[in-house]
């Protein structure tokens, strides 16, 4: 069986990657944590400060001879980013650093996935945003996910790497203990209201991590040269629609929703991806935004 090393693999993404690429890999994960939070026997983990030490990574990476490294870890706080952008220097970009130094003296070449974001878009100047589109990031968290980018780019370059950078839009679904649905199922939980930053005519591209996962699949498997992929769903769909449609999956009236207009720093205002590259491939959305969202609620209200 092949063998996968998913970093970061307490996150949301890592988790969910980890159950559903077990089928097909033998998977080892690594986490800053000091134990693998699912505690699942069949997992071999390591903890491991990525950000601070390549030799244990090489260690590791020497031990496993993996066939994939699919790199989720960092963080993916906005928010944070602006309040302590050393702090998401050193999770987003030094963890990546480290992870090709400790790879460049080996002579197999694993296939690598960066997780990006369509947060080094910033706001872009139109719409659907290409991969082709310039980079304008407006906040910290997008500067060093392009800076990321920027590094794999040298190292398939110079070092000649097999790694790919997934600009993953606004990801979604059960198990998600943060970000816009999380925290509006906290306020509901407070206040019995769904109060929200902006002015509820903010767009983004969701993008529900069942379908996430299949992108990255088709992704590992494709032969051609493109370096970069969009994963979203090339729609457009306003938070103003999206609160809306989880109070009424919260079983209560959309004037639950309300809006503040304030724009918060970091936040962009519309996005819908392009995804003609990910549909060559072979992609097609499984998951629909509605029901994606009734899963959710469903899911966080047993976390209470």
């Amino acid at each position: 069986m092949k063998k996968m090393i998913i970093t970061g693999v307490n996150g949301f993404i890592g988790r969910c990657a980890m159950e559903y690429f077990s089928k097909d890999y033998e998977i080892t994960g690594i986490d800053l944590a000091d134990r693998y939070c699912e505690d699942r026997a069949e997992i071999h983990y390591y903890q491991c400060n990525m950000s601070k030490d390549s030799q244990e990574l090489a260690n590791i990476f020497t031990g496993v001879q993996p066939d994939v490294i699919l790199h989720c870890a960092g963080s993916a706080n906005v928010g944070a980013s602006i309040v302590n952008p050393m702090a998401d220097l050193d999770g987003n970009l030094h963890s990546l650093y480290q992870l090709l130094l400790a790879l460049q003296s080996f002579e197999k070449r694993p296939k690598i996935i960066f997780l990006s974001s369509a947060g080094v878009y910033g706001n872009p100047k139109q719409l659907p945003i290409t991969e082709k589109d310039a980079l304008a990031p407006i906040s910290p968290y997008g500067v060093h996910k392009q800076m990321g980018e920027e590094l794999c780019s040298y190292y398939n370059r110079v070092h000649g790497y097999h790694i790919r950078c997934v600009r993953i839009f606004s990801a979604y679904g059960s198990g998600l203990r943060k970000q816009l649905l999380w925290d509006i199922y906290q306020k509901y939980l407070n206040t019995g209201r769904i109060d929200l930053f902006g002015t509820g005519n903010e767009t983004r591209d969701f993008i529900h991590i069942s379908d996430i996962l299949r992108a990255l699949e088709l992704i590992l498997g494709y032969q051609g040269s493109e370096e970069i992929f969009n994963v979203a769903n090339g729609e457009e769909v306003s938070i103003r629609e999206l609160a809306e449609i989880y109070a009424a999956q919260l079983g209560e009236k959309t004037d639950i929703v309300r809006f503040n207009g304030e724009t918060k720093v970091g936040d962009p205002q519309n996005w819908r991806a392009d995804i003609s590259l990910l549909k060559k491939i072979g992609y097609e959305k499984k998951m629909d935004l509605t029901e994606g969202i009734r899963d959710y609620v469903s899911w966080v209200k047993q976390q209470a």
